[in-house]
């Protein structure tokens, strides 16, 4: 493992962005020595992944290092039951291809988010009903120490776009362990889904994929030829006493176990942030939580649009979005 000096930082945003220090991470020991490294430099030491969902400066200070550990394989199996362990460098999207083909339930509703498995507890992914969190057994990291060790699920605080995570920093995630099954649970009441999939009997995990692919892929842009970070914006939680208010102004609220949410697409929407475009950057046509970079080459472009969008919704609704990227400095 080398220390590269202005090393380019992958991300989907399509912006330009160098570490001070670079490295690519392909085991634990690699960890360890790139900690030791931006220790002996009195410098700060982070851990990305593909780029899918950071916002990074021109220049990012201190060592970054780029997960690239791959693992893959069954370590338990029992009746129905079966449990796999994941490297944090593979691919999220390419795992659901790889257990759907085979017939393993459990993750085939968060089929063709972008990222690495590393990334998805960090935000705890979530789609179509489905997070991350639900199948979770435990993810293993290595703190500032060099120390390895496993987290439970519990201890992993999971909760809407959150865990515990985002708050420790210092805790590189290398490998997270799913419990999945070969008897299909289906959980398809979201309601795109649903209709997607009326009138189908006997699905099947890779079926059900199909379907959350055809989905995301009629109305989200490709990060290759559009480069963009998914959702910008996180579906803001309101509270019970809330509910019959939103509904008198024509917003749509729908309950999930994290509670009543609104659509943040739609309260973008009905700002009229539909198709704006201000400079290289505006809300996709299809899907308005997501912003679309056509030139930007710094995050600041994007900042400025997500900013305006978000100060309208204020105004409109009094309701503050949040965003989902992280800014990487």
């Amino acid at each position: 493992m080398n220390l590269i000096r202005n090393m380019a930082l992958p991300n989907t945003m399509g912006l330009e962005s160098f570490a001070e220090f670079g490295c690519v991470l392909k085991c634990s020991n690699d960890v360890v020595m790139a900690q030791q490294l931006a220790r002996e430099r009195n410098l700060p030491f982070r851990v990305i992944g593909a780029g899918s969902n950071i916002l990074p400066m021109p220049t990012v200070s201190g060592v970054v290092g780029v997960m690239a550990i791959e693992r893959l394989r069954v370590v338990r199996k029992y009746a129905a039951e079966l449990q796999l362990e994941v490297g944090a460098g593979q691919n999220w999207h390419e795992l659901v291809l790889h257990c759907t083909e085979r017939g393993w339930s459990g993750i085939e509703n968060l089929a063709l988010i972008p990222g690495t498995v590393g990334a998805a507890p960090v935000q705890n992914i979530g789609a179509y009903g489905v997070e991350l969190g639900d199948v979770v057994d435990a993810v293993q990291v290595i703190d500032a120490a060099g120390k390895v060790f496993w987290l439970s699920r519990d201890e992993c605080a999971f909760a809407y776009r959150r865990s515990r995570f985002q708050h420790s920093p210092e805790e590189i995630i290398i490998a997270v362990r799913l419990n999945l099954s070969t008897a299909l649970q289906v959980n398809i009441d979201y309601p795109d889904l649903a209709d997607y999939l009326q009138g189908h009997a006997d699905l099947t995990p890779q079926q059900i994929a199909a379907a959350v692919i055809a989905i995301r892929s009629a109305k989200l842009p490709d990060p290759r030829v559009f480069p963009n970070v998914g959702s910008f914006f996180k579906n803001p939680i309101i509270q019970e006493s809330q509910i019959a208010y939103f509904e008198e102004l024509g917003l749509t609220v729908f309950h999930t176990q994290a509670g009543a949410k609104l659509s943040a697409a739609q309260l973008i929407d009905k700002c009229g942030w539909k198709e704006q475009q201000i400079g290289d950057v505006r809300c996709w046509p299809k899907q308005p939580l997501v912003l679309v970079n056509h030139g930007a080459r710094e995050a600041a472009h994007i900042f400025e649009f997500a900013s305006d969008v978000r100060a309208s919704v204020a105004k409109a609704f009094a309701v503050q979005l949040e965003t989902e990227p992280s800014i990487l400095s």
